[in-house]
């Protein structure tokens, strides 16, 4: 297991530590799953897509995806009206946007940060953490 002095933090298996809020406490209703479609997709253009996207706060998460579609977004919002302005106003004017699929979330099953770690040896842990050279 990893824990915060185990040296785990100085060799980059921890990324940060947070709080996990309850969206829907927080006025934060609506879970979009928005598949976006690019105009073209060249290097320059594609940064230009991806730093816009990473300005937007609303959206909480972006992949490249295969298949159809460019990327798929995970966009949360306080209500439906919301989220329909930040679509006409925000993300359909992002640089080479095409189209836009949007899904929405009717119900949470399960949402975890947690990574499926028992793939991992405990003595190739120690050693790639904690500088060990155990057997």
């Amino acid at each position: 297991m990893l824990a915060p002095g185990a040296g785990a933090g100085k060799s980059g298996f921890i990324k940060g530590y947070h709080a996990e809020l309850d969206r829907q406490k927080i006025g934060l209703g609506v879970l979009a799953f928005v598949r976006l479609d690019a105009e073209r997709n060249t290097g320059d253009s594609t940064r230009a897509l991806e730093e816009a996207i990473k300005q937007l706060p609303q959206i909480v998460s972006c992949h490249y995806i295969s298949g159809s579609g460019t990327f798929e977004l995970q966009v949360i919002c306080q209500d439906l009206d919301s989220f329909s302005r930040f679509a006409r106003e925000s993300l359909i004017n992002l640089p080479h946007v095409k189209d836009l699929h949007t899904s929405f979330s009717l119900g949470e099953v399960k949402a975890s940060s947690a990574l499926p770690l028992n793939h991992l040896q405990p003595t190739s842990l120690l050693r790639g953490c904690c500088g060990r050279n155990e057997s």
